[in-house]
């Protein structure tokens, strides 16, 4: 009986370790990717901005810091920095760099804003109006939240700043967007994604009755509390998604939207201010130290992200290629997970900003034909 057993019990290991575990990393964990990204050195494919404008939200972070001073050190004509925090720091160190180098300074628009309301967001949106053009909007604003609070919207301050809030932008300045004259490709506008969205998809499940997003928004702390944030990007990766498709199929039948780039861009990972935390943290830790990288190279390729060509539509763009969407994302279950993501957005949006609402039924003159 023994022998018998380990006749069943080595084939069943071996099975595991052949066919379980690739399956399992390709779900939960992405190696490859992290690990070509942690030795990707991609350098910025557009020689010049010359008479665009760019706008920049979280631009007093990281990375969003990094991408403003590169475009202005290749001839961006208007730099729109938008963050929480005052980016006057951030529009000094740009001019005091040029003067330097004797290069001429853009015009650099410093604006504040609450992503933790929809008013906040509103007023972007206002604000935004004013500008001639609008070529690259790159959307890295976002917080990492290690304990659980709600914004004043009712709403886990994650799902609210790092999901609702960035969907409420991209819908307000979805109507904006608009090449200036020197500029030959469509406006790009450009999420910021993270391969965090893979550990957290096994607790994307969607619940039989109820709002999904209440759902994950009344989550519990701890552990919970620990995957908001990739939830939360998953969220907005699912948003991306169908928001480029409605884009391109309402340009497509000429329903009164210019053609636009939407894609989702990742720049894989770096010890920032944002994540230093984690480096009390074991396994955050380890597993940050497998792919973590320069914050310079990640702004490099977050700024190709954003200057990508129409082939990029839709897509996840990553150093100089494009990366597949998460398997859960690509089943069936994911393409429903993610009209009840755009549903449920739009009726909280719609609800408490009238002004989304032409933008929506805009996107949806071609379910109509």
């Amino acid at each position: 009986m023994a022998n018998y057993g380990l006749l069943v019990l080595v084939p069943a290991l071996i099975t595991i370790l052949i066919f379980g575990i690739p399956l399992f990393l390709a779900e939960y964990f992405p190696w490859r990717s992290l690990w070509n990204q942690r030795h990707g050195r991609p350098t910025v494919v557009t020689k010049s901005y010359k008479g665009r404008t760019v706008l920049i939200t979280g631009a007093n972070g990281a990375f969003g810091s990094r991408a403003a001073k590169i475009f202005a050190h290749r001839e961006v004509e208007t730099l729109v920095l938008v963050d929480v925090k005052d980016c006057g720091g951030v529009k000094e160190e740009i001019e005091a760099e040029l003067s330097e180098m004797k290069k001429t300074k853009p015009n650099i628009l410093v604006w504040q804003i609450d992503m933790m309301s929809f008013a906040g967001c509103q007023e972007l949106g206002k604000k935004a109006r004013e500008l001639k053009s609008l070529d690259h909007v790159l959307m890295t604003a976002g917080i990492l939240a290690f304990n659980r609070r709600e914004s004043p919207e009712g709403w886990e301050t994650s799902i609210q700043v790092n999901f609702l809030s960035n969907a409420l932008i991209a819908l307000l300045l979805l109507p904006l967007l608009k090449s200036c004259p020197t500029n030959p490709s469509p406006p790009v506008l450009t999420f910021v994604t993270t391969f965090g969205v893979y550990p957290s998809s096994f607790t994307m499940s969607v619940p039989k009755r109820g709002s999904y997003l209440k759902h994950l928004s009344n989550n519990k702390g701890g552990m919970e509390q620990a995957h908001q944030y990739g939830r939360s990007k998953a969220l907005l990766l699912y948003f991306a998604r169908e928001l480029a498709a409605r884009a391109s199929a309402t340009a497509a039948a000429g329903k009164g939207m210019r053609k636009v780039t939407i894609n989702s861009a990742d720049p894989g990972s770096a010890w920032t201010p944002l994540t230093n935390p984690n480096q009390a943290k074991l396994i955050p830790r380890l597993i940050m130290n497998f792919g973590a990288r320069d914050p310079q190279i990640c702004a490099t390729a977050l700024v190709n992200g954003v200057s990508a060509s129409e082939e990029g539509h839709g897509k996840i763009m990553q150093d100089f290629d494009t990366a597949a969407y998460p398997p859960f994302m690509e089943r069936k279950s994911g393409r429903m997970a993610q009209q009840r993501v755009w549903e449920e957005t739009r009726s909280e949006l719609e609800a408490k900003v009238p002004e989304v609402k032409f933008v929506y039924e805009m996107l949806d003159k071609t379910l109509d034909m």
